[in-house]
């Protein structure tokens, strides 16, 4: 069988990272307070940033780049409303990034901690609004791929065990961009609360940003080992008598 070369140009990553409103008498829980399923809790959107392997990679991106789309509920007349347009927007580059490399090539979903919290809680939202059903949105997260930069980030860090654990956006951010830091995403909360949201859509923009450079910092780190192995490898048929 002839090997199957991917379209680069054609390929599609989405970064992506989501803020949700947890209201008091649900914030004494461990872990994720918010609850897709929970009437009470708020679904405030996120920002998207949908990168061409080829073009995008290259260097940072800015806070301000018209690149990074921002969809906050403050902007749509409900969260249903909202989801619709997000749904929508993966939806393209899904039929986007499929129809480039005749349907072999999944689009990406990219950030830090989605996997736990951002992709599920997105794909329950869709089911809870019927803008899906149950089975169609089975379908269509299983048409993605994920890359989570928690998971991405563990081999460039020295592990003293066996025992591989996803690394914080803490320790990512303090290891490829020192100084940097991220309140906890309990603090939109307040900021919801007083009606900042131009500083909720900065912060989250600025989040986009990180989770970006993040993203090509740790492969440039893949780069770099491979290329000790390689050297080492050579190094070892030379000595070898």
């Amino acid at each position: 069988m002839k090997d199957f070369k991917i379209s680069i140009d054609k390929c599609r990553v989405i970064f992506l990272d989501l803020e949700f409103y947890v209201p008091e008498s649900g914030r004494d829980k461990e872990g994720l307070c918010y609850n897709p399923w929970d009437k009470k809790c708020k679904f405030l959107g996120g920002s998207f940033f949908v990168a061409n392997p080829t073009k995008d990679f290259s260097a940072e991106i800015s806070v301000g780049s018209k690149a990074i789309q921002c969809l906050w509920l403050w902007d749509y007349n409900s969260e249903k409303e909202l989801l619709t347009v997000i749904y929508e927007l993966l939806k393209e580059v899904y039929g986007l990034a499929k129809k480039g490399n005749n349907g072999r090539v999944s689009p990406i979903l990219c950030g830090i901690g989605i996997t736990s919290s951002d992709v599920p809680v997105l794909f329950d939202l869709f089911k809870r609004y019927k803008i899906m059903s149950n089975y169609d949105a089975f379908q269509f997260q299983s048409s993605f791929r994920i890359i989570d930069i928690s998971q991405l980030a563990i081999a460039t860090f020295n592990n003293s065990s066996s025992f591989a654990y996803p690394k914080t956006k803490g320790h990512i951010l303090n290891k490829y961009l020192p100084g940097k830091k991220f309140e906890s995403g309990k603090a939109v909360w307040d900021l919801y609360e007083s009606k900042k949201f131009d500083e909720i859509e900065f912060r989250v923009r600025d989040e986009i940003v990180c989770t970006h450079l993040s993203y090509i910092s740790i492969l440039n780190d893949y780069k770099k080992f491979k290329n000790l192995e390689k050297n080492a490898k050579k190094h070892s048929k030379e000595i070898t008598p």
